[in-house]
């Protein structure tokens, strides 16, 4: 007797392939914008030395108040610590990525469905809502305890990744990789929320005209957007951050040595923002790599 095939492992096979070339075109599609991230990575680290610069007694007696002086302490330091922290970038990156971007997606299509037409209003709100969920979520499964360990690399620790999740936990356990979330949560759903449905809402409002525009122009929309979010979301950011850089201090405390160090509520929740608004190209580069890759599944 001959060996009876077995013709209901062929679609699970065949999907299981299907999948596998999806992940690696996106792999292949976000690779710009991943690039974009790790040359644009000497900046971020600028960013977080200005923006923990009022707790952070590391550099006790340096001066990060402008992106100069920032510049002239990294040089000082050789130039390979201008990429301090970014190894867990790269490990965070692509992940963090897909499941920022398919969750959004996903999530959309669990929010009530309102007509734009009749209801924008909740229908704006779904949008937003669906795209701050998807931030809170993919920091809490993923990205979090990778940025805090970044953070401890770009402005405190000058050995090894693994030194530094050490270092974390010897401070506060498993809790340490999630010291200031919630802080930083409202300010997640506010960036995510604004950048991710923001997007969406853009998309909407263009219409057939969106896919007729150039991808340098989509990229600029992005930005935008990107932008927008990163503003109303920066002091959150910036308190939980400094937060990150103390041990056994309360919000309250880090908010009210912030400000006095600073000399000002602005000075504080906006410290290192000049670095941010030059290496956030990257977020709208991610919208549109995205969009891309949708478009040549379809």
């Amino acid at each position: 007797m001959g060996t009876k095939l077995d013709v209901t492992a062929v679609p699970a096979e065949m999907a299981a392939v299907k999948y596998a070339k999806a992940v690696g075109h996106f792999a292949a599609i976000q690779s710009v914008p991943f690039a974009f991230k790790l040359a644009a990575y000497p900046i971020e680290r600028i960013r977080l030395l200005m923006q923990t610069q009022h707790t952070n007694t590391t550099f006790e007696g340096k001066s990060f108040k402008s992106l100069g002086n920032t510049i002239s302490h990294m040089r000082g330091e050789g130039y390979l610590a201008a990429w301090r922290g970014v190894t867990p970038t790269i490990v965070r990156w692509i992940p963090s990525q897909y499941i920022i971007l398919f969750l959004k997606d996903h999530l959309n299509g669990h929010f009530p469905v309102y007509d734009k037409k009749t209801d924008y209003g909740k229908y704006f709100f779904g949008k937003v809502g669906s795209g701050a969920a998807t931030g809170i979520i993919n920091a809490l499964i993923w990205a979090y305890p990778l940025d805090v360990m970044r953070q401890q690399l770009a402005t405190k620790d000058k050995g090894t990744w693994r030194k530094a999740a050490r270092d974390v936990y010897a401070q506060g356990g498993l809790r340490g990789f999630y010291r200031g979330f919630m802080l930083d949560a409202p300010g997640l759903a506010i960036f995510r929320g604004v950048q991710l449905g923001g997007w969406d809402l853009t998309k909407d409002y263009y219409g057939e005209e969106w896919g007729k525009m150039s991808r340098l122009s989509r990229f600029a929309h992005g930005q935008a957007i990107s932008l927008m979010g990163s503003v109303f979301s920066y002091p959150w950011d910036t308190v939980r951050r400094n937060l990150m850089t103390v041990t056994g201090s309360t919000y309250v405390e880090v908010y009210k040595a912030g400000v006095s160090t600073a000399g000002g509520v602005r000075n504080f929740f906006y410290a290192g923002f000049s670095a941010r608004v030059m290496s956030s190209f990257v977020n709208g580069a991610l919208l549109e790599a995205f969009d891309e890759w949708k478009r040549t599944r379809e």
